[in-house]
């Protein structure tokens, strides 16, 4: 268990990073807070409509957001990350968030994900990863998508329930720099 808490720590340890600075540079603007609350909401409510849907490693998921976008958990992190950065004011931690985003995780979680979702599940993977985009959401579904429909318990079950509190934290924390 502790290898396990150590590759999770290191894992997220640039998102910690980048929420502390953000959190401590904060200086909100009242017309930035409310496009950047909005955003976030966004973002989180992509994730949990996501969360809803998926069952990790049992099957590809093809229902919900998962029928118009590959990776809606990671375009709703985004979504947060950009929603959050604008409630702060904060547009250098935006750029490099982005930036560490799209030049190292979607690259890594890419190839690491497509060959282990490859494996479990050959050519059912293959065919929904050359018919739905990656990043950026298609207005037609996915033609060969199932019929699952969304489950609270599926968000519990994927640890949804503890980003939207993070989330939440982070717009009080946020939020709270208006009245210091």
């Amino acid at each position: 268990m502790g290898s396990r808490w150590r590759k999770v720590s290191l894992k997220a340890l640039p998102v910690y990073l980048l929420g502390g600075m953000l959190l401590y540079a904060a200086a909100p603007r009242r017309d930035l807070y409310v496009v950047g609350l909005a955003i976030t909401a966004l973002g989180e409510g992509l994730r949990i409509w996501a969360a809803g849907h998926l069952q990790k490693n049992r099957e590809v998921t093809t229902t919900g957001p998962y029928a118009h976008v590959k990776n809606p958990l990671y375009l709703g992190t985004l979504l947060i990350l950009t929603g959050l950065c604008l409630c702060a004011a904060q547009w250098a931690i935006l750029v490099g968030g982005v930036a560490l985003f799209a030049l190292y995780y979607v690259p890594f979680k890419k190839k690491r994900e497509a060959n282990r979702l490859r494996d479990i599940f050959g050519i059912v993977w293959d065919e929904y990863d050359r018919a739905v985009p990656d990043y950026v959401p298609r207005f037609r579904p996915y033609a060969n998508r199932g019929t699952r429909t969304w489950e609270w318990s599926r968000v519990i079950a994927n640890s949804e329930a503890e980003t939207a509190l993070a989330t939440l934290t982070g717009i009080l924390l946020i939020t709270s720099r208006f009245f210091l």
